[in-house]
């Protein structure tokens, strides 16, 4: 269980906030705080996964802040209401781990708490920060889907204007159009401009795309991995299209595709700034007939799902995404119903390894595929597999 210390000089505002919170992640534990000293006996008794404070005159959140970096360091740090780029405010954004404005919007300040509680326990795995050490510098995040961020967090910017950005790039505009005018989105009415395609697609799966294309085409890849990369990017496009379509209709689709897009991005990170090291695990898996994923956890402590989650999480990719990729190796015993999105990804994967042509024979002895084909709903899922498979293959 979580549990979240909210502190406000505001009685109104506090008790708001708390209860906000509360409703949407009824699973937390929460407390909140009128003062400072409050805080700080809630801080030592309560221990918090994550504190939430303004700054105000009446009240020193930024104070009470760097006490708990000192103290309760890997305790979430959230401060609301600091704003412009004076000194204080820079040295506020110092001490805290993020920063949302005020009034506050829920939504913004709960996905700040999640996405940092997450990538917390993401790189609390040794294995991965030794090997982040060892890797270094971390690719940056990629700059046609970076600029698209920053626009739609413009509430006037439209989706011709975003078509327009990715079209300042020939060859990310010829992977849109690809994909727009794929089978899975196009139903039959071609499109010839960026600017359509990206009205198509929309604004989350505009950037979805994006981030994949600049991800697959811009990394640098080794030898080794440059034959198997189109398999691997259409293995990746058939999970997202099998994991958006295994419950019509959801709420979390979109989260799936895009999950389903970049679940493999771990791989392509190992690729690039450990060739040597995925070359090897590569060949173990393949000479030994099993998955990858389990080889890396033998060698490395840590899955290529982990890994590219912590990737994401850097970039700034929300929540869920993280949630699905890094657990999608991760089936649970009893699938759930309804799905979620996190489920949905991890069947997607099964399902394409098991309607795919595998060279190296080992999706059919992948952990989870037994208990999977136990539930009633896998011949349906099958067959929805099979025939995106059919029509990946056709284009």
């Amino acid at each position: 269980m979580r549990r979240v210390l909210v502190v406000h000089d505001d009685t109104v505002a506090l008790d708001r906030l708390r209860r906000a919170i509360q409703q949407r992640e009824p699973n937390w534990e929460m407390r909140s705080a009128f003062s400072v000293e409050d805080a700080w006996q809630d801080v030592v008794q309560f221990v918090p996964d994550a504190i939430v404070t303004a700054v105000r005159p009446t009240l020193d959140g930024v104070g009470l802040l760097a006490r708990v970096r000192d103290s309760h360091s890997d305790v979430i740090r959230v401060i609301v209401g600091v704003g412009g780029e004076d000194e204080q405010a820079l040295r506020t954004l110092r001490i805290a781990h993020r920063s949302v404005n005020e009034p506050v919007d829920i939504h913004e300040l709960l996905e700040a708490i999640r996405r940092t509680l997450l990538l917390r326990e993401l790189v609390s795995n040794k294995a991965i920060r030794d090997l982040f050490g060892k890797i270094g510098k971390l690719p940056p995040v990629p700059s046609v889907y970076a600029r698209l961020t920053r626009r739609l967090n413009d509430p006037s910017a439209s989706v011709f204007e975003l078509g327009r950005i990715v079209a300042e790039d020939p060859a990310l505009s010829a992977q849109v159009l690809k994909i727009a005018n794929s089978a899975f989105f196009s139903h039959g009415h071609p499109v010839t401009q960026i600017t359509a395609a990206a009205a198509r697609l929309g604004t989350r799966l505009l950037r979805s795309l994006v981030l994949t294309a600049e991800v697959y085409h811009r990394l640098p890849i080794s030898p080794f991995m440059v034959e198997r990369l189109e398999r691997l990017q259409r293995h990746s496009s058939l999970v997202a299209r099998i994991a958006s379509q295994l419950e019509p209709g959801a709420a979390w689709k979109d989260d799936a595709f895009t999950a389903g897009l970049l679940h493999d991005v771990g791989k392509l990170l190992l690729a690039s700034q450990e060739p040597n090291l995925h070359e090897s695990i590569t060949c173990e898996a393949e000479s030994s007939g099993r998955c990858e994923y389990e080889v890396e956890l033998e060698r490395i402590g840590a899955h290529h799902g982990t890994l590219g989650a912590c990737l994401l999480g850097m970039w700034g990719l929300p929540s869920t995404i993280l949630d699905a990729v890094s657990s999608h190796h991760d089936l649970p015993e009893t699938i759930p119903t309804p799905l979620s999105a996190n489920a949905a990804v991890t069947l997607a994967d099964l399902l394409a390894h098991a309607t795919e042509p595998d060279p190296r024979g080992s999706a059919h002895s992948a952990p989870g595929l037994i208990s999977a084909m136990r539930d009633p709903r896998w011949s349906g899922w099958f067959e929805l597999a099979r025939s995106q498979s059919d029509s990946a293959i056709a284009e």
